[in-house]
């Protein structure tokens, strides 16, 4: 049998010797790997959250980005899914169980509850670790704004995702939450009311407030 040379080595190999014999192994092509996010941060660049000007379209892009991201990471991930794109909880329905039943039938409803129990009990965990993915995505003044709302600490004891959506999508779309500005207006005629005590300026200059 003819040995190869070292120039007539096949392409898209590598020549290794063991035992006086030449094995050949494949050269991986790593680049199509290479190209894949790795990390969360990788998957969701270019996206997020934020109320600056024209920013309601990029929360439609960013949340289709993150029902995407549930259905990779998730078991059972699109029901994540479903529920983040109809942004309420949207539980699988309930096998019906007829009053007048054989045997066998009482035994499939109760397969079918038992597997109904676990598939929500797999999505509420699901939806619970999306709750840091999506404060994550929030730019600082969106997330400072959020954490600064009096239900927020409710909102991280339950991890409670969807409500955390409903509260980000009203930020995007109007810009404020009634409850924080109420508060930021009170702060802010306070320090304005300090300051006009402290300067030498007319009796007759007036306060502006913000309303």
């Amino acid at each position: 049998m003819k040995n190869h040379t070292e120039d007539e080595k096949p392409q898209g190999t590598e020549g290794e010797e063991f035992g006086g014999k030449q094995w050949f192994k494949k050269k991986h092509n790593n680049k199509q790997k290479s190209q894949e996010p790795n990390t969360a941060g990788d998957f969701f660049k270019g996206f997020g959250f934020s109320i600056r000007p024209h920013r309601p379209e990029m929360y439609q892009y960013t949340l289709h980005k993150v029902g995407l991201y549930a259905s990779m990471q998730f078991k059972n991930g699109s029901a994540v899914t479903i529920c983040l794109l109809k942004e309420k909880l949207v539980k699988p329905e309930v096998p019906i169980l007829e009053e007048e039943h054989m045997a066998h039938e009482k035994r499939i409803w109760d397969y079918r509850m038992n597997e109904l129990m676990k598939t929500e009990k797999l999505l509420e965990g699901n939806l619970q670790s999306l709750f840091m993915v999506l404060m994550s995505l929030c730019d600082y003044t969106t997330k400072n704004k959020i954490e600064n709302m009096s239900e927020y600490p409710k909102l991280m004891k339950r991890l409670d995702s969807l409500g955390l959506l409903s509260v980000i999508k009203k930020l995007v779309y109007t810009g404020s939450m009634s409850d924080y500005d109420v508060r930021h207006n009170k702060a802010t005629a306070l320090l304005n009311l300090m300051n006009l005590h402290q300067e030498n300026s007319s009796p007759y200059k007036i306060l502006e407030i913000s309303t």
